[in-house]
């Protein structure tokens, strides 16, 4: 059962990267309460069962209004903020690996474009940045919201990092209505770095554990997230404010890991120590750089992975408690409850 949504949202609400794990769950949020819903979708991009009933048409006039484009055109960004309430910037490039110049189109000047349009608009823009902008602090200590920039381990943190800072300049220079939010390690029902990556890697055999595993995996359901985005997108006191997302829970990566593993019925998870684990993954990007020169798949193992796997998530919440309102509702058990009936069977 979903949670009410804040009456306070100003209308229409645009969601970029609408069609990806959490933008999917966010617009069937909005949709099922009957809040007039904006869906920026890229040109091939199918359109995801949860809201596929509501998208508008000759005979549905009401519901998920669908634009197609891309975040990095300038044009398609402009055509669906028209007139927008809020934005929910989502779209980004989100993985380990890849281009340094695609992260930077799509994750930097796609940001630019979504944002630069909300300040024009006067909308409120709730930015979702990730948690990976600490960087190596991950691994140094608590990450509260006021925490300095760690260095970053790949193109993905570096994105996310130049994302914040332009976000921060335009917030500077245009008087952006803005909210930044840092989920941390989003699960549930069909994630794919977190799930259905993690069950491959099981079945294979492969690493998923950095050392014994036994600290803070930092987990994050996407109900919880998307709940604490409505908030961000609802308050106005939020205005400037920035925002760790987890489920607060204890839960270790050994837990998290085994549970998938027993859900899934595959093998335990292996582990490997850090100091093989971190100069395996140099060299593993280096020879995915250098010698296959192949950004089209990932190598085995990547710093920005270990940096994560490995890391003892002390990511504070109470900033998002006391100025939000914000309750994480889906505890462990009942998300494991839901993964158990995802699964193949």
């Amino acid at each position: 059962m979903s949670a009410d949504l804040p009456t306070t949202i100003r209308e229409p609400v645009l969601v970029t990267g609408a069609t990806g794990f959490i933008g999917s769950h966010l617009v069937a949020r909005l949709a099922d309460a009957g809040r007039s819903v904006r869906a920026l979708v890229l040109p091939g991009d199918q359109i995801p069962s949860r809201w596929r009933a509501k998208v508008r048409s000759a005979d549905q006039p009401a519901g998920v209004e669908v634009f197609r484009g891309d975040v990095a055109d300038r044009s398609s960004v402009a055509a669906a903020m028209e007139s927008v309430g809020t934005v929910v910037h989502l779209a980004a490039i989100v993985t380990d690996w890849g281009a340094e110049a695609l992260h930077h189109r799509v994750t930097v000047e796609g940001t630019h474009n979504v944002l630069s349009r909300a300040a024009e608009e006067g909308a409120r823009a709730v930015l979702v940045s990730s948690i990976v902008v600490y960087g190596n602090g991950l691994r140094k200590g608590a990450c509260p919201e006021d925490r300095p920039f760690g260095a970053p381990l790949g193109p993905y943190s570096r994105s996310k990092q130049a994302q914040e800072r332009l976000a921060r300049a335009l917030e500077k220079d245009s008087d952006l209505d803005l909210v930044i939010v840092r989920p941390a390690n989003v699960f549930g029902p069909g994630s794919t770095p977190w799930v259905e990556e993690l069950i491959h890697l099981l079945r294979k055999g492969g690493i998923t554990l950095i050392g014994s595993g036994d600290f803070n995996a930092g987990l994050c359901h996407v109900d919880n997230l998307v709940d604490l985005l409505l908030l961000a997108a609802a308050r106005k006191d939020a205005r400037g404010g920035v925002f760790n997302v987890t489920d607060g829970s204890e839960v270790t990566w050994r837990q998290y890991v085994s549970d998938l593993a027993r859900l899934a019925g595959t093998r335990p998870p292996r582990s490997a120590p850090w100091v093989l684990a971190r100069p395996l993954a140099t060299l593993c990007e280096q020879l995915w750089k250098w010698k296959l020169n192949s950004f089209a798949r990932r190598p085995p193992i990547t710093r920005e992975a270990i940096n994560l796997v490995g890391a003892n998530h002390r990511l504070p919440i109470e900033r998002a408690r006391q100025e939000l309102g914000y309750q994480p509702r889906i505890d462990y058990s009942r998300a494991l409850a839901e993964l158990a009936e995802s699964l193949p069977r």
